[in-house]
């Protein structure tokens, strides 16, 4: 078996790193003494290999999963020209073989990450100039970034090893077991509060701002995280100190698709990948030559109700080639991208999302429950798109109601459908499951829907199995339950 060797090189607009890997990820061998002996010697050589932690994720390997796993199980895309295992996925019906569940990528990001935390000191020993403020800015990206890919994990996997140690070292547990959930989130939340208090504000470049870890990153996370393990009240804190920052606004209704899908980096940009690979996952899911041969187009009959402003045709969904425009469109006149035009940004959080999370915590709050203040912020997000008031009774159901729609409306195809579905149904142990069961009214016909209701009644399918190769290459790896006999 081969040793993993890190290199570093640099491209713009950040350092990029490559790995060679073994086959499975998790089949972990210590890095070559390299990695010690010559390579970590100066802060220039941390700020490469936190470059290489960003690049990790910026391959199609990581983004497309990120956007299959939070939309294919949903209700908001239908396969026009999907591959099998797409097809498969998109009615629940997943198997450990199944190569969408391959989850190498994101633990070569989890190493990157522990490889920073782990050598950072010893280079800011050796180098005078290395100041301790900038070690400690270099280790809070690394954290606030492997948090981020722990939390994608969670919500797919939701129990899966937690690797806090580099492969650098024959100490290294090659073989590790399964941790639980809360133990994750648990940790992750250490992790991003830490984050917090060493990050930067922001940069004056706005590819870094927007493209590097900043207080706002890790606290978007932290509030997400927050609002997924139902800790309201965390919440509402974590994202009333991102609006209290003034960084961040919604952009005007009338740039909404162009500030923020077309242009990227928006005022309302939070954390957002900056280009690379991110094309080739656009492109292949949204156009792929045209949009008239694309895997994916949207689910028609949902636009017809809703979309009736800014997010409306030719924004978000093309009625008329029945695809997604949002990352292939141009412009509103029914523009697409050329194949050389696919420079989108992959936005993880936007500033629309803060004033909706907090909305959410209000609203299931027990000890702050405010449900005039869910309105308002709701109102802030729905205003921008329609020009109208958020006109909506004031009590719990309602405003639940119209916030899973305002988020669907906001957020088509970024990802978010699918956990916003689970986080909802799974309250209250699963009291509101029919949010997930009753999408086989648009995944079945006739023939198959007592099949895919089954695929669909059981809660423990809403969790990826492992891949096969995982369980078969680590004896410490149990299938995820539902997988087990299937």
């Amino acid at each position: 078996m081969k040793l993993n060797i890190i290199k570093i090189f640099a491209i713009v607009p950040l350092l990029i790193a490559s790995l060679a890997s073994c086959s499975s990820y998790l089949e972990l061998e210590p890095q070559d003494n390299l990695i010690q002996d010559e390579f970590w010697q100066n802060k220039e050589q941390v700020a490469s290999a936190v470059a290489g932690c960003y690049a990790s994720m910026n391959q199609s390997g990581f983004t497309d999963r990120v956007l299959k796993w939070g939309e294919l199980r949903a209700e908001m895309l239908v396969s026009v020209r999907a591959g099998n295992n797409e097809r498969n996925m998109m009615k629940n019906f997943i198997t450990p073989t199944n190569s969408l569940v391959n989850w190498n990528n994101f633990y070569a990001t989890v190493n990157y990450c522990n490889l920073v935390l782990e050598f950072t000191d010893q280079a800011q020993a050796k180098d005078l100039s290395f100041t301790e403020a900038e070690a400690a800015t270099f280790k809070a990206e690394a954290l606030a970034i492997r948090s981020l890919v722990y939390f994608i994990l969670v919500k797919n996997f939701k129990e899966v090893p937690l690797v806090l140690t580099a492969t650098a070292s024959n100490q290294v547990n090659f073989y590790p077991a399964k941790s639980s959930e809360s133990e994750i989130i648990e940790q992750i939340v250490a992790d991003l509060k830490k984050a917090v208090e060493d990050l930067n504000i922001g940069y004056e470049a706005i590819g870094y701002d927007k493209g590097r870890m900043t207080k706002g990153g890790a606290l978007s996370i932290l509030a997400d995280v927050y609002l997924w393990s139902e800790q309201y009240n965390e919440c509402i804190n974590a994202t009333q100190d991102i609006i209290d920052s003034g960084r961040y606004s919604l952009v005007d209704g009338s740039e909404w698709f162009n500030s923020i899908f077309f242009e990227g980096n928006s005022s309302e940009g939070i954390f957002e990948l900056q280009f690379d690979d991110i094309n080739k996952t656009y492109q292949n899911a949204f156009y792929f030559g045209s949009p008239t041969y694309a895997p994916f187009g949207g689910t028609k009959e949902l636009y017809v109700e809703f979309l009736d402003d800014v997010r409306a045709d030719k924004a978000t969904y093309d009625e008329d080639l029945n695809t997604v425009f949002k990352f292939a469109g141009i412009d509103e006149t029914g523009l697409y991208r050329g194949n050389d035009e696919f420079y989108n940004t992959f936005i993880f959080y936007r500033y629309a999302e803060v004033l909706l999370m907090q909305a959410e915590a209000y609203i299931f709050s027990t000890e702050n429950q405010n449900l005039n203040k869910a309105a308002e912020l709701i109102g802030q997000v729905h205003e921008r798109a329609t020009g109208a008031p958020f006109n909506v009774t004031i009590d719990k159901t309602s405003l639940s109601n119209a916030l899973l729609l305002e988020r669907q409306k906001e957020f088509a195809f970024e990802s978010k459908r699918w956990y916003d579905l689970l986080r909802f149904a799974r309250r209250n142990n699963f009291e509101d499951q029919f949010l997930i069961t009753d999408l086989v009214d648009l995944k079945a016909g006739p023939d198959d829907y007592e099949q895919i209701l089954s695929f669909y009644s059981d809660a423990e399918s809403y969790f990826l199995p492992i891949s096969q190769n995982e369980i078969d290459l680590n004896k410490n790896l149990l299938q995820n339950p539902y997988y087990e006999n299937n």
